[in-house]
C-alpha cells in the first residue's frame, strides 16, 4: 500500500494518549495516507491491541518493534521511501483535523521548498488525564504562511522546528537526520541545522503540543546548558572573526530581561568556548559576578559544562559541517538585530 503521506507515529508506554494522537489521524480530511506505529517498548501488546481496535487498515505496526529511543525514532522517519512526502506525530500531541490538507496545499504554493512547519497550541495535563489549553502558541497565530531563511540568530540555541508539525518532501530526507547519541529535546536544534532553508512556517496553530506531566526526556538543566553551549558556540566559531562582536550585542539585546537561564548560556558559553569569548566580554559586570559566584558553589557542575565540548567531540564536529556551516562560510556578511 502507498499513498501521498507516510506517517511515523512514535509512542513509548503512553496508550492512553496514543489513542487520542491515532484518532487526530483517522480524523484528518486529507485521507491519502498511510502510518506506520514505532512502538519503542517491543513488549508492550498495549500498542497492537489498540490499532485491533481502531480497525483501520493504513494503520500498520513496526514489525518487528525495535527500541531506539527518541532520538532514533526521529531519525527512522527521516528516510527515502514510495510516499513523496512523510510527518511525524508523537503520542502525546495531536493534530487538528486539517492539518495535512493544509501543509500539504501550502507546500504546493512553494514547489521549490522541501519542508514545512506549522505552528502548535500548547496544553497543559492536569490530574486525572485532564487538559488545560495555555492559550499560548509556538509562535504568534497569524494566518498565511512564510519563508524562514538563514539567520545565524536564530541558530544560536533556538529552534523553529517543531517535531510533530513538519511535513516535508522524502527524497533527500536522509540527509537531515541528527547525530544518534543527542538527547531527545535538542533534536530539533540539531535539525534545523541540516535542513535546506528557506523552509516554510504555517503560522494557523493547526497541531496541539502536550506540556505532560511525566516525560522521557532528559532530566535537569546541566545536559540542556551543556548542549546550548554547543549551538551558541558553534555558530561564533563558523562565524567570520570579525563579526562576532556584533553578533554577541544582538544576542545581549535579545536576552535581556528574559529567562536568566539564557543569561548564563550566554555567559558560559563566553566563557568555555574561545570562539564566543565577546560574549563574555559584553557581558554586564553583576550577570557575571553571579554566573562566577554560581560557578564557585557548583564547581562540579561548571567542571561538567567546561568539558562538554571535549566529551561531545561527534556533536561539536557534527554542528561545524553541512548546510548551515556552508551558509556561514559563503553567505554571512551582517547580523540581524
Amino acid at each position: 500500500m502507498s499513498a501521498a503521506v507516510r506517517i511515523y507515529v512514535i509512542t513509548y508506554r503512553r496508550p492512553h494518549l496514543l489513542e487520542r494522537a491515532l484518532r487526530s489521524l483517522l480524523a484528518q480530511t486529507h485521507r491519502d495516507w498511510i502510518a506506520t506505529v514505532l512502538n519503542d517498548d517491543p513488549a508492550d501488546a498495549r500498542v497492537a491491541a489498540l490499532l485491533g481496535q481502531l480497525g483501520d487498515p493504513r494503520l500498520t505496526l513496526e514489525h518487528p518493534a525495535v527500541h531506539r529511543g527518541g532520538t532514533g525514532n526521529f531519525n527512522y522517519a527521516f528516510r527515502a521511501v514510495a510516499e513523496p512526502f512523510a510527518s511525524v506525530l508523537e503520542d502525546d500531541n495531536w493534530w487538528e483535523p486539517g492539518f495535512l490538507a493544509a501543509m500539504l496545499d501550502a507546500l504546493a504554493r512553494h514547489p521549490a521548498v522541501e519542508l514545512a512547519c506549522g505552528n502548535e497550541r500548547i496544553w497543559r495535563e492536569r490530574a486525572g488525564n485532564e487538559w488545560s489549553d495555555t492559550g499560548r502558541t509556538i509562535w504568534p497565530a497569524t494566518g498565511g504562511e512564510e519563508l524562514f531563511g538563514w539567520q545565524a540568530l536564530d541558530k544560536c540555541g533556538g529552534a523553529r522546528l517543531c517535531n510533530s508539525s513538519l511535513v516535508f518532501l522524502t527524497a533527500h530526507a536522509t540527509k537531515w537526520r541528527t547525530p544518534a547519541d543527542i538527547p531527545i529535546e535538542v533534536t530539533e536544534h540539531f535539525r534545523e541545522r541540516a535542513v535546506p532553508h528557506p523552509f516554510l512556517l504555517v503560522n494557523a496553530p493547526l497541531v496541539n503540543y502536550a506540556e505532560t506531566l511525566s516525560t522521557h526526556r532528559t532530566q535537569g538543566t546541566a545536559i540542556w546548558g551543556g548542549y546550548q553551549t554547543l549551538l551558541v558556540g558553534s555558530v561564533f566559531t563558523l562565524a567570520p572573526a570579525p563579526t562576532r562582536p556584533a553578533l554577541a550585542r544582538a544576542l545581549w539585546q535579545s536576552a535581556r530581561n528574559r529567562d536568566p537561564l539564557l543569561t548564563r548560556i550566554l555567559l558560559q558559553t563566553g566563557r568555555f568556548v574561545p570562539e564566543a569569548s565577546d560574549l563574555w566580554q559584553q557581558g554586564r559586570v553583576p550577570a557575571k559576578l553571579r554566573f562566577l559566584a554560581g560557578a564557585l558553589r557548583h564547581p562540579c557542575a561548571t567542571c561538567s559544562i567546561q568539558r562538554f565540548r571535549a566529551r561531545h567531540t561527534a556533536a561539536w564536529s557534527w554542528l561545524l559541517r553541512g548546510a548551515f556551516a556552508d551558509f556561514m562560510t559563503r553567505d554571512f556578511g551582517h547580523v540581524r538585530s
